[in-house]
């Protein structure tokens, strides 16, 4: 299983001290650019945002706000209104969290994430929107699991990725959701450790991000990439596909610390792309105007114990440093566009050791 956007908020401080090793980073210097972040308020303490969207049905975020002495999750899902962040009723009142999150009409929102009612025996959670109300979609049968990725794919099918127990075993999966029911499509993936996000480009051509490297579906079973290590060095956390000869792809890479993990596919093999130099990582990417913006933290402080807004714009053939929201600390979680704005998510907090307040900024 990977370390979920949600986990990182629930720690004390507002970086994953646990992969943070090394000396601190240097602050990057910001590049020009026409990223210009307005912050707006969701009124949402403590809370994080692990995923947003948008499409036909308008813009959604997705998250969990913090109960029980931070050691709880209640889902949490807001929706952009025009003016501000409203948020909707949950049919979960337990322990859970929501990852991500799909839209496709007024009447067809999914959210999927992990319900830890039993800590020891989770269970995958999936939810739609039907235009008034959230109601929960039964998951697969499986004894534990997770979903943390879900798109409404080109022909209108739902996807979900994550981890589920299968024979005893738990590994990476795959289900599509029509007519009703769920199908597995996970032939191939026997080996595989977690589904981190999933890009489906047609029913016979999709990606998926793994724990440990990165997978192709041909309509028929997932076959491992040979251009990215499958030794867990390199994880990809976000996906952006202009088309099948077009797509980006970044996450986490790890050395002696950790660092931001960028690559480019043309339509025939994976290359890495320059990203800065520093203590970093990367959790989505999104395609603004025809060109990748990725988002995520990059880690400051004599132990490198502080996580700051990171975002990266390609300049040419590499990836320089953007503006970012202005936040004292901070993660961006995931980043989205619709015809007149980027919308970025995640979390902040005043300092260290104060509650996480849910973020969301959008730059023009």
């Amino acid at each position: 299983m990977r370390l979920k956007k949600s986990m990182l908020a629930a720690m004390t401080g507002v970086v994953a001290t646990a992969l943070a090793t090394g000396s601190a980073a240097a602050r990057p210097v910001q590049q020009a650019g026409s990223l210009q972040w307005a912050n707006t308020a969701t009124h949402r303490q403590p809370a994080t945002f692990n995923d947003v969207a948008s499409g036909a049905g308008g813009t959604w975020a997705v998250g969990g706000d913090q109960v029980e002495d931070f050691t709880d999750q209640r889902p949490l899902a807001m929706r952009w209104d025009g003016k501000t962040w409203k948020a909707t009723a949950q049919p979960v009142t337990t322990n859970a969290t929501l990852e991500s999150v799909a839209v496709g009409t007024a009447t067809n929102v999914w959210a999927v994430g992990e319900d830890r009612t039993d800590p020891e025996k989770t269970k995958p959670l999936a939810m739609h929107w039907n235009g008034t109300k959230w109601q929960v979609v039964k998951p697969p049968a499986v004894p534990t699991g997770s979903f943390d990725d879900v798109v409404v794919a080109p022909d209108k099918s739902v996807w979900v990725a994550g981890w589920a127990n299968v024979g005893g075993t738990e590994r990476a999966v795959v289900y599509r959701y029509a007519g009703g029911k769920w199908q597995a499509l996970y032939a191939g993936l026997e080996t595989s450790i977690n589904g981190n996000v999933l890009a489906v480009l047609s029913a016979n051509n999709a990606w998926l991000g793994l724990n440990a490297g990165l997978a192709h579906f041909d309509g028929k079973r997932w076959t491992l990439v040979k251009d990215l290590p499958v030794d867990g060095s390199q994880i990809p956390t976000g996906i952006a596909a202009a088309g099948p000869k077009n797509i980006w792809l970044v996450g986490v890479r790890y050395a002696s610390g950790i660092a931001p993990l960028a690559l480019h596919y043309n339509g025939t093999k994976w290359a890495q792309v320059p990203v800065p130099t520093g203590m970093a990582q990367l959790y989505d990417v999104v395609l603004r105007n025809n060109s990748p913006v990725a988002v995520g933290e990059r880690f400051e402080g004599a132990d490198s114990e502080i996580a700051k807004p990171f975002v990266l714009q390609l300049s040419g053939s590499k990836f320089v440093t953007a503006p970012a929201p202005s936040a004292p600390t901070g993660t961006l979680t995931a980043i989205t566009t619709t015809k007149d704005r980027t919308w970025t998510v995640g979390m902040t907090a005043a300092d260290v050791q104060s509650p996480f307040t849910a973020l969301a900024a959008y730059s023009r």
